[in-house]
């Protein structure tokens, strides 16, 4: 008697990231690759309801850019999203791929920040610079809240919403209290700390990960001329740029080129043991499985400082 061969049950897994990530992604090929393993992928369409395209096991997004609207009264974003969390709620069996609560924290610098602090305050290789929100033209004030949080100078000041909108990137370098007026707000102000122009940028995949080296802001020093003569750039006024422009890979600006009497110095060496260290507790944290991590490495201590935190789709390339 021949026995039936029971195929495996199909899985469908749904997806939502913008066009522009869509396009950096072969998807040609990953449906192709998915359906040769049984696996369906869907584009899910958030102008209708999800439950009509479903159900999925598994949801794979990347949202951040509509939650930042969101967080602005966006009608549309507000409801996509709406759409994405009656779907979620109403679907507990469907993996979440990152849960939303996650995603939402990082979208907040403070909160971020925050969290970057209490997974740091008992580790002495790796720290997060001390920081202030900063809310009000009051410039009295402003001043108070940096000396409560110890905010020195120079600082760097970004805005509060960390991702999704091209203005995430616009921040500021701050380096006297006279500039403290320039500051973009609302707005995080983070001490800067200098390491060297390296920032190493941790990508995190569920368990593995992989770091890729970055160009990164110069040293700056402190000061009414906010150099001590020695970086021509940093003067008394306040230093604007896009953060983007100055990490991007292959980047040529001259805010992320050393000066001659920087350029001398030993930067520490980075520790793969230590990265990963990071990336286990973050991904506890979270409960999270796709993470960018910006690490960079005090020029003058060794210490880890981890700056920044977001939510990533990686590209894998076979």
């Amino acid at each position: 008697m021949e026995i039936p061969v029971t195929k495996p049950a199909k899985r469908v897994v749904g997806y939502w990231f913008n066009e522009k990530k869509c396009q950096k992604f072969r998807l040609a090929e990953l449906q192709a690759e998915c359906k040769r393993r049984g696996i369906e992928l869907v584009k899910i369409d958030l102008s209708r309801p999800i439950e009509d395209q479903g159900p999925f096991d598994l949801m794979l997004h990347k949202l951040t850019a509509l939650y930042a609207q969101a967080l602005s009264n966006d009608p549309k974003a507000l409801l996509a999203i709406k759409r994405v969390e009656k779907y979620i709620s109403e679907n507990p069996k469907t993996f979440i791929m990152d849960p939303i609560p996650g995603v939402c924290q990082l979208l907040q610098r403070d909160q971020t920040y925050h969290l970057l602090q209490q997974c740091t305050k008992e580790d002495d290789k790796v720290f997060t610079p001390t920081y202030a929100k900063l809310t009000t033209t009051d410039i009295q004030l402003n001043k108070k809240l940096l000396t409560e949080a110890s905010v020195t100078f120079p600082m760097v000041c970004k805005p509060v919403t960390g991702g999704g909108t091209k203005e995430a990137h616009e921040m500021d370098v701050v380096f006297n209290e006279a500039g403290i007026a320039e500051c973009t707000l609302p707005c995080i102000a983070q001490s800067f700390i200098n390491h060297g122009a390296v920032l190493y940028k941790l990508f995190v995949l569920g368990p593995v990960w992989f770091v890729v080296v970055r160009p990164s802001l110069k040293n700056f020093y402190a000061g009414v001329d906010g150099c001590y003569g020695i970086n021509k750039l940093a003067e008394q006024e306040t230093v604007h740029f896009n953060s983007h422009h100055v990490s991007k890979e292959n980047s040529q600006s001259p805010l992320n080129q050393l000066d001659p009497g920087d350029e001398k110095e030993d930067l520490p060496k980075a520790d793969p043991a230590v990265f990963n260290r990071i990336v286990t507790v973050l991904r506890d944290e979270l409960k999270m499985d796709l993470l960018g991590i910006d690490v960079v490495i005090e020029s003058r201590y060794g210490r880890l400082l981890m700056l920044m935190l977001s939510q990533v789709m990686i590209q894998c390339r076979t």
